[in-house]
């Protein structure tokens, strides 16, 4: 067994590093068990004022950890062992970093001289998430020197920083660890009074020069048809006003993906997905000439095609920082500055719109997809369309959404708004797409405070994700709605696998489970309801979101080919919206 450096406590120094998590404003900590992060784990339990968790399964701690951080807008502490463990992080790392949600994530390790000697639970850990990550360090593997001692601080001030600005993401921090890792005497475990505050990064506001705007606004004036784009983005009270504003302009349209958190009040196009599948000659007049796109991923496959086939003239990404994305391939201008002061300062500039009808156009549109969705929920057979848009209309103002990926997000971006009051937030692990962690992502958000938690998910990203409710952490404000069509639905509806041989279609694809949730319910003491109908899913619903319930899972049946046919029919509807005529198409 090797020994510390005579005269260097390890624990004092694991205190110091606590104690800098939280002076840095990090008010939560996810642990996974291990034996080499013990010191780590130790001092961080003792931390007056951060909140540890313990969460058994790494992948499923590291998505919880996501969606902590994710709603409170703090860096949450991740801590695991080494080996494998470490790679378990690597999914939710990745999602972070795509969505921008702020992660420390600590890797405990082996000291490097025993990397590739056949010792326990050693890889090559140093660097292990890069791209992914905004910052990647290791902390001295001796500390027994000051200016070792003073390295580590900065390390640490900096990763805490980079976590937050100019980008949120993920920070990697290695720390390598001789033994004995435990302290000898309980005594030895305290927490440190005092320790060096980390360094303060001061948050600037990235602006444009006023030649810049001169030459945005100029090219505003030339366009007649102005679109707004808006994806993936965390709630902006002041972006939604802005937006708002300028929606009520003439001469804009604003579309904004489910999880842009925008909807209901910031555009009255609530349905701009189901639109953009109506027919080529309503496309056609709908095209704009300059486009103004912010946020992440849109979910929309058929916004993406519309706008790489239109081409306009203009297209401006506005970010903060960073690379900007060319997702629709017609990139002109890239806007370093934060989409709710962009907006606010373009209003401010820009003089009142001359006569035009493109945002009319869009409303005319909004009008004939509401009236579309309204006749394939009364008339089709029941279905997850149905199940999605049931839930949606009875979810509790100021309420929190979360919904996985596949179907289920497609469905929550087809229906849009379904009534009710405005949601607190909506969110979508769409950083990467993954149906991993989402239970887990879902069980974070509920973490964050006690405001009601509802996950919209399929049955294969909740069976894959069943650890996620594996730990003694279950919120009572979280409730999980799962759409089991016992097998991969998406594969049952997208074009492509439907010309593949039946048999193979089947077995490799949409890969039929005869699982039910009730065991696993069961299991983790969620309240258990379960529908196959629409009246059975209305009686479920009339209780389900009962804060005294506790936490609670609705399973809902349907059939994999009756959810396939309906969708279709929505789509084959949405393809007959017809504009009035008497507004001239977009230029070729």
């Amino acid at each position: 067994m090797s020994e510390s450096p005579a005269g260097f406590d390890l624990n004092r120094w694991m205190a110091e590093l606590a104690a800098m998590l939280t002076a840095g404003g990090v008010a939560d900590a996810i642990l996974s068990p291990g034996s080499r992060s013990a010191p780590l784990t130790i001092a961080l339990a003792a931390q007056p004022g951060l909140r540890c968790r313990v969460v058994y399964d790494e992948r499923s701690a590291a998505y919880i950890a996501l969606g902590l951080a994710q709603q409170t807008g703090r860096p949450v502490a991740l801590v695991c062992t080494s080996g494998t463990a470490a790679l378990n992080y690597g999914p939710a790392v990745a999602e972070a970093f795509y969505q921008g949600v702020p992660l420390l994530v600590f890797t405990a390790d082996r000291p490097p001289e025993w990397l590739d000697q056949q010792d326990n639970q050693a890889i090559h850990q140093r660097g292990l998430y890069e791209p992914h990550c905004r910052g990647s360090y290791e902390l001295p593997v001796d500390l027994s020197h000051p200016d070792a001692r003073w390295f580590a601080r900065r390390v640490l001030s900096e990763a805490l920083a980079r976590a937050m600005d100019p980008l949120p993401g993920p920070v990697h921090i290695n720390v390598p660890l001789r033994e004995p890792l435990y302290p000898r005497t309980p005594s030895a475990v305290h927490p440190l009074g005092e320790a060096p505050r980390p360094t303060q990064r001061l948050a600037a506001q990235p602006t444009l020069t006023d030649a810049a705007w001169e030459r945005l606004t100029a090219d505003w004036q030339q366009a007649q048809r102005k679109l707004v784009v808006a994806g993936l983005h965390p709630p902006d009270p002041a972006l939604k006003a802005a937006l708002s504003a300028l929606s009520r302009r003439p001469d804009v349209a604003v579309v904004a993906d489910v999880a842009a958190n925008l909807l209901p009040d910031a555009t009255p196009l609530h349905h701009a997905d189901l639109i953009l599948h109506a027919g080529p000659d309503t496309l056609s007049r709908l095209a704009p000439d300059l486009v103004i796109s912010f946020g992440g991923p849109v979910v929309s496959k058929s916004l993406k095609a519309f706008l790489r086939r239109t081409r306009p003239a203009a297209l401006w990404h506005v970010l903060p920082a960073g690379d900007a994305p060319d997702t629709f391939q017609g990139l002109t201008h890239v806007v370093p500055m934060r989409p709710a002061e962009f907006f606010a300062g373009l209003l401010a500039r820009i003089p009142s719109p001359a006569l035009c009808d493109y945002a009319s156009l869009w409303r005319q549109a909004e009008a004939q997809a509401a009236a579309v969705l309204a006749r394939c929920l009364r008339d089709g057979a029941f279905s997850e369309l149905h199940a999605v848009h049931a839930v949606m209309a009875r979810l509790p103002a100021h309420s929190r959404l979360q919904i996985g990926n596949s179907l289920a997000i497609r469905y929550a971006n087809l229906i849009g708004h379904a009534g009710g009051g405005p949601l607190l937030s909506v969110n979508s692990n769409r950083g990467v797409s993954g149906i991993d962690g989402t239970v887990s992502t879902a069980v974070g958000a509920a973490l964050a405070d006690d405001r009601l938690t509802t996950l919209i998910t399929g049955d294969l990203a909740f069976f894959y994700d069943r650890n996620g409710l594996w730990h003694p952490h279950l919120p009572s404000n979280l409730r999980i709605v799962v759409l089991n069509n016992h097998g991969g639905g998406i594969f049952d509806v997208l074009e492509g696998p439907d010309r593949l041989p039946q048999a193979v279609r089947e077995t490799y694809f949409l890969t039929p489970q005869p699982l039910t949730a009730q065991r696993t319910a069961e299991d983790h003491g969620l309240a258990y309801h379960c529908a196959a109908d629409a009246e059975g899913l209305e009686a479920a619903l009339r209780t389900f979101f009962d804060p005294a319930l506790g936490p609670a899972l609705l399973e809902v049946e349907t059939d994999m080919a009756v959810n396939a046919q309906v969708l279709r029919s929505l789509v084959k509807a949405a393809s007959a919206i017809v504009l009035e005529p008497g507004y001239a198409a977009a230029p070729a």
